[in-house]
């Protein structure tokens, strides 16, 4: 039997789980024709492929499925198979996006308010997007059009359908208002979307009532859809909460609410990139994974998914209390103001084993502050001759809110990383990015080598994690939580995203002080049939992708 492609003699991880073989694989049409046991009689059990790929001492597996990403931004470039091209160099074939509340799509129509998304999300983007669309079903018909180097899911972004329908509008909205939100979600269910995202982290999702999100969770489980949520606090202490003794860690409540919100509705709730922000946070980790774990055992649909890094990605926004982002270009021309964050921000930062100079800088968000990319607060402060707390209020205020950071001590450091070892190993934890990848500035270095971080971290050298079980926590599973069918897992009929490895050799060669360094031991990347990484590089030529519709 004739074939496209012949996988020969590899060691095959089919994403299920389930125990690893030495076999072949064929690919034909973009989808895999077999896949077989090796077997000294038989060969190739067959087939003969136009082309060949010799797997002996290489691993292959499903391409992996970045479940939360941020490069649904990048997609609607001409260029965006350039910048993205670390993703699939690092074996990624598929990216959920629509992440945190922001999505590109969905908008009312005609919204007067686009300005105000296209503003909220800069940071996300290369460039200001050239908006041709209003619905979900016509912005993926867009990327239809252009072509996508990766296959992209998408979610649908609370912030941006609530800010396109009320602008900067906070309060809960009224009964039609409120109608027409869920008119707006439920319209994207039906043209594609696999789910709604909440950030509520973030403007708007930080200030939203729990009325409003009850109502949106009931609509995501009416469609049987996805809610995937970013928390409203990821610390023990956060300033998305008024501070009282004795309270319980902010973190734990966060969690609280929107376990209870999934158990009140009944909709499949995904926990986003379950994380502890400082030294004192890390001893929560226990018992926020209890709380997980009882609400399943109790019948709630529940899972989370974590990136393989001491350090994450965000705004330079993200450590300022909700009374202060409500007006806050008046407040950081207020002395008083200033004065009340400042103290506040001192407290919940010694309370929590975490500081402003923990923060490194990735984009200044301004041409006059790019000479501080790649740089912590503590070294800008002394650029500037300022204290760190005084430094980070300046570039704050310059940029607008634009300059993107770098937090580091997420979960651990280089001593104790206990508490994310806690988090990956957990049967319900999933593997994700959440990079924000662009050319601007040094880069998050998950957008490099967060794939090839676990396999050689915590299977090959913790030995943490089974390879079995790390590549279905990164594509079968996946792909399953999410609904998307005929990926993830090597079988046939299935479309043919494949990954090949040297188990050997694959590692994440990023360190703090070079984010950007490019992965080993990636070999292969296919992608609907069709190679677009060889030798760790990428190939030129056509994208690969395909846009993916829930449903």
């Amino acid at each position: 039997m004739d074939c496209d492609l012949l996988i020969k003699g590899g060691f095959i991880v089919d994403g299920t789980g389930k125990p690893g073989f030495r076999g072949d694989l064929a690919v034909k049409g973009g989808k895999i024709a077999a896949v077989r046991p090796a077997a000294a009689e038989n060969g190739a059990g067959g087939w003969n492929g136009a082309a060949e790929i010799d797997a002996a001492g290489l691993t292959v597996c499903p391409g992996f499925i970045d479940i939360h990403s941020h490069a649904d931004w990048i997609l609607p470039l001409p260029e965006h198979r350039e910048i993205l091209a670390p993703l699939l160099e690092q074996g990624i074939t598929t990216v959920i996006g629509g992440n945190c509340g922001y999505s590109p799509a969905p908008f009312a129509p005609a919204s007067p308010h686009l300005p105000l998304i296209e503003s909220g999300s800069e940071f996300l983007s290369e460039r200001p997007l050239a908006i041709s669309w209003d619905s979900m079903d016509s912005f993926l018909k867009v990327l239809e059009q252009n072509g996508v180097a990766l296959n992209v899911a998408m979610l649908s972004g609370h912030g941006t359908l609530r800010v396109s329908l009320l602008g900067k509008e906070h309060a809960y909205p009224g009964g039609s208002e409120m109608a027409a939100l869920k008119r707006l979600a439920t319209a994207s269910f039906t043209e594609g979307s696999f789910g709604l995202s909440l950030g509520l982290g973030y403007e708007p999702g930080i200030f939203t009532d729990l009325l409003e999100l009850e109502a949106l969770a009931r609509c995501v489980r009416e469609h049987d859809r996805i809610l995937t949520v970013h928390p409203k606090a990821l610390s023990r202490l956060s300033g998305a909460y008024p501070l009282k003794p004795l309270d319980e860690p902010h973190n734990l409540k966060a969690l609280r609410e929107i376990i209870t919100l999934a158990e009140k509705t009944g909709v499949r709730l995904q926990i986003s990139h379950l994380i502890f922000v400082g030294r004192k946070s890390w001893p929560t980790c226990g018992r926020a994974l209890e709380m997980i774990g009882e609400a399943a055992s109790r019948g709630v649909d529940i899972a989370f998914d974590s990136f393989p890094y001491l350090c994450g990605n965000t705004t330079i926004y993200v450590v300022y209390p909700t009374w202060f982002l409500k007006n806050i270009a008046q407040n950081f021309r207020s002395r008083l103001a200033r004065l009340r964050f400042k103290l506040e921000a001192k407290l919940i930062t010694s309370l929590l084993g975490f500081g402003l100079e923990d923060i490194q800088v990735l984009w200044g968000g301004r041409p006059e502050l790019e000479k501080y990319n790649g740089l912590f607060f503590g070294e800008i402060a002394r650029d500037l001759g300022l204290s760190v707390m005084d430094a980070y209020l300046k570039i704050s205020e310059t940029s607008r809110g634009k300059t993107l950071c770098l937090l580091h001590k997420y979960s651990g450091d280089a001593n104790d990383d206990s508490a994310y070892r806690s988090v990956l190993a957990h049967p319900l934890c999933l593997i994700e990015t959440d990079t924000i990848l662009t050319t601007r500035g040094v880069q998050n270095p998950a957008s490099f080598g967060a794939f090839p971080r676990v396999i050689q971290r915590f299977c090959r050298e913790q030995e943490l994690l089974s390879l079995e079980e790390a590549v279905a926590k990164m594509t079968g599973r996946s792909a399953g939580r999410f609904g998307i069918k005929d990926r993830g897992i090597l079988a046939e009929g299935c479309w043919a995203d494949i990954t090949v490895f040297d188990y050997n050799e694959i590692k994440d060669n990023t360190t703090v002080q070079n984010l950007e360094a490019k992965p080993s031991g990636i070999k292969h990347v296919l992608i609907n049939g069709a190679a677009v990484v060889r030798e760790g590089r990428i190939i030129p030529g056509r994208p690969a992708g395909r846009v993916l519709r829930c449903g």
